[in-house]
């Protein structure tokens, strides 16, 4: 059973790349699974439920608890271009997915917006985990606010590029590399800069006392 309904959920998504929400019916979805409309509707109750589903389902496949089990090499900012990178590299490979998705919520699609919404807070929070794995060595990385400015960065580079194809992937690994050395720049490896701060790696304030006045006897 579960089976079957992965295998509708992918149809259904396959459909929304095509079509959008609006494009996405249950007898196309049907059709496509060689199902009558009675068996989907077994399934998923109506066509909200099922397109929640299917972009709840594309969310899981995208977010794994570290996108390198076995780590990265080189220096805080090295590692976060990596990374960057590998994000633009999953979010344009289903370009006409995300860009169907994108115009359906921003034309007030309720059956896309709310789903997609949960998936930019899914992102935000793998995002959070993946730079405590990969960047354990740069604690600013992991202040939340940090994490947010990434993910929002991360967002409008997607919706800046997405329209685009001649030279994306070049633009992308570029985005990736400048959004590394701004960030890894605010939040540096504490361990060998000693005067980072412990609030998104700002340098430490240092102020001195003024001597204790002596009283005269």
């Amino acid at each position: 059973m579960a089976d079957q309904r992965d295998r509708i959920l992918e149809a259904t998504l396959g459909l929304m790349a095509r079509g959008g929400a609006h494009g996405t019916s249950m007898r196309a979805v049907a059709s496509a699974c060689g199902l009558n409309v009675a068996t989907l509707y077994h399934y998923f109750p109506s066509k909200h439920d099922l397109l929640q589903a299917a972009i709840e389902h594309r969310r899981a496949a995208d977010f794994a608890p570290s996108p390198f089990p076995e780590g990265l090499a080189g220096s805080v900012e090295e590692r976060l271009a990596a990374l960057l990178d590998h994000v633009f590299q999953g979010m344009t490979a289903d370009e006409d997915l995300w860009r169907a998705l994108i115009a359906d919520a921003i034309h007030g699609d309720d059956d896309v917006f709310q789903p997609l919404l949960e998936t930019a807070n899914a992102f935000e929070h793998a995002l959070a985990g993946w730079l405590v794995r990969l960047c354990p060595d740069a604690p600013g990385l992991h202040d939340a606010a940090l994490v947010r400015a990434i993910h929002n960065a991360v967002i409008g580079v997607l919706v800046e590029h997405l329209p685009q194809s001649a030279g994306r992937r070049a633009a992308l690994e570029g985005r990736a590399r400048e959004l590394a050395h701004v960030f890894a720049r605010i939040a540096p490896d504490k361990a060998g800069d000693p005067s980072a701060d412990t609030e998104l790696g700002r340098p430490a304030l240092r102020t001195s006392r003024a001597p204790t006045p002596v009283e005269e006897p």
